[in-house]
């Protein structure tokens, strides 16, 4: 079975090296996307480091590549030169055991802060000669100290302010200032990722939608991606289209609800109600389609499961004509309102700068004025074929970021009907047939809802992955989020948080911690 070439640019150096390659990568203008570490066995831990030029068109995939010993997996952190590898690299530390030096804050991010204690001290060793259960209690009690200041401390959770999803924000508060914020993972545990990597390729498709409600299409379609840039599959035209579709239905579907919770969290209760009367238009378009409102199941490798017919096409170009109506007249109610858009301007203000060195995507990079978006800079589906431009404000602040929102959604108005007038006349081809997957790896980036997402799956000639990885684009935003709390005023912690639209879901974690021998497991919870 052949070696299918990678899709990445990779460079395989010393890990004494990492520091001045990545140095090296970042003065000629890289962007730091994520960093990955898997167990290899014999080879030792594999770490990668993503990189691209998002001012390239179309932009480039690299990666700097080491291994590191399994038994003293030493790495020196390269989070001083940039923040993009901060929580990468307490990723490694608390699911690889990875010895990650001179990183200035190794505290665990997902699991309770003084797990060593709870597990290494004075706990009771289970019986191993016999199939008894350890009752016996740990050593120290799970501890929530992510934050200890000599000021007031607000506590938001273990839910979101404004929807129900775990996590654990909290805050050192000094009269109505907020002067330090910190955040607590962990409490979601689906561990998606290794289940996808006992699951085979077909499976794994469902198990990526399920892994966010609001995004399903990209994550089934990103890690459809990946699999047919291992086996050099080319898709049908028809299913292009049907999946841009798909993907600008979920954007608008996505950024609707956002700027209705925006409406919520500022105390309008009924333009969340708006917000929500007219997505019924966009899910009916996407149930026509795939006979799903949610999770969809619409997406295969090498094209689509069902047809969209003509009849369909109908249908959904009418309702987007209501939309057309309905969403101008919306937003124009929601900017008419001077005490919700007072409550948005100027908080939470994000510089260019500071958006591009921490890595920001999505809206929240938009509204910084980046002109960063996967669909041109790494154009798939059928964004090149179609007519739209990147959506961009200045402002940096909330009111920019709900402007992009806004704006991306009539953008995606337009590109809907595109992709129907195509969908109408396209030969009927809807998938390419995938026989058999050699040995290789695929690397794939799209724009969701919340920004860039991206996959790297490797096969190893079976029908399951040797592994996966993704990072979802709260990944790094939600680190920009705790910045932009800090300095502001607690009324505008929930706002702040709507504009930034996280998913916690997303970016969870899993571990499995085994008493016996003290040691911990991991896989994404996503």
């Amino acid at each position: 079975m052949s070696e299918k070439k990678l899709s990445l640019d990779v460079t395989e150096i010393e890990s004494e090296q990492v520091s001045s390659e990545v140095s090296a990568y970042l003065n000629k203008g890289a962007r730091m996307m994520y960093a990955s570490a898997v167990d290899m066995g014999v080879p030792g831990i594999r770490i990668d480091y993503y990189f691209t030029f998002d001012d390239e068109i179309p932009s480039r995939n690299l990666a700097l590549r080491t291994y590191i010993n399994r038994k003293k997996p030493i790495l020196e952190s390269v989070t001083p030169l940039t923040p993009l590898a901060d929580w990468a690299e307490r990723e490694m530390i608390e699911f690889l055991g990875v010895q990650v030096k001179n990183h200035p804050d190794p505290r665990h991010l997902w699991l309770p802060l003084n797990w060593d204690d709870m597990y290494t001290s004075t706990h009771h060793q289970e019986d191993t000669q016999s199939e008894r259960v350890n009752t016996s209690p740990i050593a120290h009690p799970p501890s929530d100290n992510i934050l200890t200041k000599h000021l007031s401390v607000v506590p938001y959770g273990p839910y979101h302010p404004a929807l129900i999803e775990s996590n654990y924000l909290k805050m050192s508060v000094e009269d109505e200032v907020v002067k330090d914020a910190d955040l607590k993972l962990g409490f979601n545990h689906r561990s998606v990722i290794k289940l996808m990597e006992r699951r085979d390729y077909y499976k794994d498709l469902f198990l990526a939608e399920r892994i966010c409600g609001f995004c399903n299409v990209h994550h089934s379609l990103t890690f459809a991606q990946c699999v047919e840039d291992i086996g050099d599959i080319t898709v049908p035209k028809k299913a292009r289209y049907v999946r841009t579709l798909l993907g600008e239905m979920e954007r608008m579907k996505s950024h609707i609800l956002a700027i209705g919770l925006m409406g919520d969290l500022t105390g309008f209760r009924t333009m969340l109600m708006h917000a929500i009367r007219i997505r019924e238009d966009i899910l009916d378009s996407l149930e026509i389609m795939s006979g799903q409102r949610i999770s969809h199941g619409i997406i295969t490798h090498g094209g689509i499961r069902n047809d969209v017919t003509p009849v369909h096409t109908d249908v959904i170009l009418s309702k987007l004509q209501n939309l057309k109506k309905e969403v101008p007249e919306y937003f124009e109610q929601c900017l008419a309102n001077d005490v919700f858009t007072g409550r948005l301007h100027k908080t939470g203000f994000l510089t260019p700068d500071v958006a591009r060195k921490s890595g920001a995507v999505g809206p929240i990079a938009r509204g910084s004025g980046l002109n960063v978006d996967i669909r041109k800079n790494l154009p798939y589906a059928a964004y090149e074929e179609v007519d739209w431009d990147i959506v961009t404000e200045n402002g940096g602040d909330c009111y920019a970021r709900m402007q992009v929102r806004m704006r991306e959604v009539l953008m995606s108005l337009h590109i809907c009907e595109q992709c129907c007038d195509v969908i109408r006349s396209a030969p009927s081809e809807l998938v390419t047939q995938v026989n058999e997957l050699p040995c290789g790896e695929g690397f794939s980036r799209t724009e969701p809802p919340r920004g860039e997402l991206l996959y790297h799956v490797a096969s190893n000639g079976t029908n399951t992955p040797d592994f996966v990885r993704l990072r979802v684009p709260t990944f790094p935003n939600v680190r920009i989020m705790l910045n932009l709390i800090k300095g502001s005023v607690i009324g505008d912690v929930p706002v702040i948080i709507g504009s930034v639209d996280p998913c916690f879901s997303c970016t969870d974690r899993v571990t499995t911690v085994n008493t016996v021998k003290p040691s911990v497991q991991g896989g994404k919870g996503s």
